[in-house]
């Protein structure tokens, strides 16, 4: 065991102070790539990867995934120990990457790389990709041609987030399935952002008729108490979605003329007073709520909630629709282009009413697979109403 550090660390403006130097472990080339952040004590110590408390806790959960040690290649974002424990500066990251990482990168030749953590996962997908619990399980594309799929550190399971050691076996187990070509490609999605009201009434002449169910989703502005209704999407497959908007930003009517506005409310209507299951996301606490101040009528008995399902399968777990899209979906983080965009406050109309029909088809997709897990759990015991 050593902490010295080899010469060509010399470049690193912290390298008389950083502690230790671990390289990279594993096969090469392999499919899948785990990149940590640094070293810590242990590993410093021992001049090897992930060997102390969280790193045997990653490992245990690799196994628990179905990996076997000589399937992956496992290394960190930077090779030393930073004084104190502390985060890596750019600098060192830069010149490290430069120095070690981009070589291994060439030779381990990686179909998935598993940043693991909030450091990692921002060196291979920016800045601004936003925080390790809000994209650890989506699916990304990387310029070296390889998919990236995040997961949390496990120093965050470690900190009490003991819910998050069953997430990150799946997320692994994902990655794992990914390296196999096993991963569902995710399905092309078929949105109409700027309906005709003709558009409007076949879509639910279609639904109704064949007596299908539906996922809607509202995007609303203003307070609570007097919420404008921006625009409702409706989904009826796992890929088919329609927008109906009502309104464009600076508050401008989308409906040219009062008829058509009037004909499009009255075929969402038709809809919801329907026979047919009616699906949301919290729709019970919100959307609902909403379009009965609207003067909507519901038909009593024909909604369900993917959130308050969830909640009979893993009340431990999270519960957002961003979370359950990355467990049950291979839908792209579409939240992330209304990030880009300002918010939803600042989105364009079209990234808006796309990222409305995504809601709507995510929960679509959801709520499928929450159902066949209430069957097999015993929680739902009537097939027909899947």
């Amino acid at each position: 065991m050593s902490n010295t550090k080899p010469n060509t660390c010399d470049p690193c403006g912290s390298s008389s102070i950083n502690a230790g130097f671990a390289a990279g472990e594993g096969p090469t080339p392999a499919d899948i790539m785990f990149v940590g952040e640094a070293l810590g004590e242990t590993e410093a110590n021992e001049g090897r990867p992930f060997r102390g408390g969280t790193g045997k806790m990653l490992r245990m959960m690799m196994h628990q995934a179905g990996l076997k040690p000589h399937e992956y290649y496992i290394t960190n974002i930077v090779k030393c120990r930073p004084p104190k424990n502390r985060t890596p500066t750019n600098d060192e990251i830069a010149t490290c990457t430069r120095t070690y990482l981009q070589a291994e990168l060439n030779v381990v030749r990686p179909k998935v790389i598993v940043p693991v953590g909030d450091v990692a996962a921002k060196f291979f997908l920016g800045p601004s990709v936003g925080g390790i619990q809000t994209i650890r399980g989506y699916v990304f594309d990387h310029s070296s041609g390889a998919i990236v799929i995040p997961v949390v550190h496990p120093s965050f399971v470690a900190r009490g987030n003991r819910e998050f050691w069953a997430i990150t076996v799946n997320d692994i187990r994902k990655a794992r399935l990914a390296s196999k070509g096993l991963l569902p490609k995710p399905p092309v999605p078929k949105f109409n952002l700027f309906p005709t009201v003709s558009d409007v009434r076949e879509v639910c002449q279609m639904i109704l008729s064949r007596n299908l169910k539906f996922a809607f989703d509202l995007e609303t502005v203003g307070y609570r108490e007097k919420l404008n209704i921006m625009c409702c999407g409706i989904a009826w497959s796992a890929n088919d979605a329609l927008c109906v908007p009502f309104l464009k930003r600076g508050g401008v009517e989308y409906w040219c003329h009062p008829d058509d506005e009037a004909e499009a409310w009255y075929w969402l209507n038709q809809l919801w007073l329907s026979d047919c299951i009616k699906i949301g996301q919290n729709i019970f606490t919100f959307d609902i709520p909403v379009l009965m101040q609207h003067g909507v009528v519901f038909k009593p008995f024909t909604a369900r909630d993917t959130l308050i399902r969830h909640h009979c399968i893993g009340l431990e777990l999270p519960h957002s629709l961003a979370f359950l899209t990355s467990v049950y979906t291979r839908l792209p983080h579409y939240k992330l282009d209304v990030k880009k965009a300002g918010g939803m406050l600042w989105a364009p109309d079209e990234i808006m009413r796309r990222y409305n029909c995504y809601d709507c088809i995510a929960t679509y997709q959801v709520d499928k697979l929450l159902t066949q897990e209430m069957l097999e759990f015993g929680i739902l015991d009537d097939k027909e109403i899947a």
